[in-house]
């Protein structure tokens, strides 16, 4: 893996002055740190905690990163593309009371519900439990607008920053044993407010925080914000369904396996997601997009070649560190490094439809998505096992490549 990260760093020397490749290696290293970190966390919690400690922290720190995921409204896309192009402030603070006030909202209905989806989290019904998962909820909100608005800045070395931060929920895990799975949860809620104090600093350098919804920016926006949410749904629903078609027709154990194999392919569908955010960034600073779209298309080639032999190579020793059976996701794990090559197309492509106003394609293109993932899934499961969800990721994405290219053709984009 040290070969794909110096193919990629060692072509930043030529231009660390260019935003565009600023932002990027700091987007990469940040995707890095992040699974680093939530192998080493779950890894020690699992030494120091029950099973069934961690079991139940799993499931609470799910359902609060759920919360946080329907509670962006598309704001999070809306406050890149108009950042630059809006009042600065205005644009902040909206999407902050936006995007928190919506968590907050989801965090309490959650925790009503909580005794019939997980009752097993009987807890959450005590106040002071409750005031920690609303306060994990508020915090990651506040996490992800300020992320990024630094990102939106062309300057996602404070997101760095932050994510280093959050790198003390580590040590936090040792203190905090004898609270159970709430001292796994809690070790996260302590990281997040360590980080929320250095993002207060930082950001009042920067933008003015008065809490003030601007009605006109949410107008302006709204055609951005709910088309993008719209899509994001259709997108997160049809990866969060996969893994119950496959426990409910293989099983718990080939969930485990496929859980694991994604894990790793997944890590390479990392790198067009990064460098696709710092295209869309420098779109909307109006920097060329053609030139852009192919500075970003061999950046992500340049990575994901070396990246897919290294995986190749030594994905089964990989898989093996876990135990000898997932070494049984192997092919998975193939296939889905297989389709980030196809992914690439569809991550640079949605960047430019946001940046034209033509939020609508992306919402068709993610039903595609949907429909085909999902469908070919299930038909192909009697047939392939976990892999048919491969085979299935990589016929999607060629389908919706084909798409993108008569979407291009058509509106003479090529």
């Amino acid at each position: 893996m040290s070969f794909v990260v110096r193919q990629y760093y060692g072509g930043l020397k030529r231009g660390l002055g260019d935003p565009f490749y600023k932002n990027s290696f700091f987007m990469i290293t940040n995707k890095v740190l992040s699974m680093i970190t939530g192998f080493v966390f779950w890894a020690l919690a699992a030494k120091f905690y029950t099973v069934n400690d961690v079991g139940n922290a799993v499931v609470l720190i799910s359902a609060a990163s759920l919360v946080l995921a329907f509670s962006t409204m598309g704001f999070e896309i809306s406050l890149l593309r108009y950042f630059n192009n809006y009042n600065k402030n205005k644009v902040f603070n909206t999407s902050l009371i936006v995007i928190v006030s919506t968590a907050l909202i989801l965090g309490l209905l959650y925790v009503v519900a909580a005794k019939y989806i997980s009752p097993e989290l009987v807890c959450l019904q005590s106040p002071e439990y409750i005031s920690v998962f609303l306060l994990f909820i508020v915090l990651g909100a506040i996490g992800t607008v300020t992320s990024q608005t630094f990102i939106a800045m062309r300057d996602a070395k404070y997101t760095f920053v932050q994510n280093v931060l959050y790198l003390s929920k580590i040590p936090f895990l040792f203190l905090l044993p004898f609270l159970g799975f709430f001292g796994i949860f809690t070790a996260n809620v302590l990281s997040y407010l360590y980080a929320f104090i250095f993002v207060i600093l930082i950001l009042k350098k920067f933008v003015k925080v008065n809490l003030k919804v601007d009605v006109e920016y949410i107008k302006k926006s709204f055609r951005t914000s709910s088309g993008n949410y719209v899509a994001i749904i259709l997108y997160n629903a049809a990866f969060l369904t996969i893994p119950l078609i496959i426990s409910h027709q293989l099983g718990e154990a080939e969930a485990a396996i496929y859980f694991i194999a994604y894990t790793l392919g997944n890590f390479l569908l990392q790198i067009p997601i990064a460098l696709s955010t710092s295209f869309f960034v420098e779109g909307v600073y109006g920097e060329n997009l053609r030139k852009n779209f192919l500075k970003a298309a061999l950046s992500v080639y340049s990575i994901l070649v070396p990246g897919a032999i290294f995986f190749f190579l030594f994905g089964g020793l990989i898989l093996g560190f876990f135990g000898q059976r997932y070494v049984e996701g192997l092919e998975l794990m193939k296939l889905i490094i297989i389709s980030s090559f196809f992914y690439t197309i569809y991550s640079l492509f949605t960047p430019v439809l946001n940046i034209r106003m033509n939020v609508n394609a992306i919402i068709l293109l993610n039903l595609v998505i949907f429909l085909g993932l999902l469908g070919q899934t299930f038909l192909l499961i009697p047939l392939y096992g976990i892999n048919a969800f491969g085979y299935a990721l990589i016929s999607t994405f060629v389908i919706t490549d084909l798409v993108i290219l008569y979407m291009a053709k058509r509106w003479k984009w090529m």
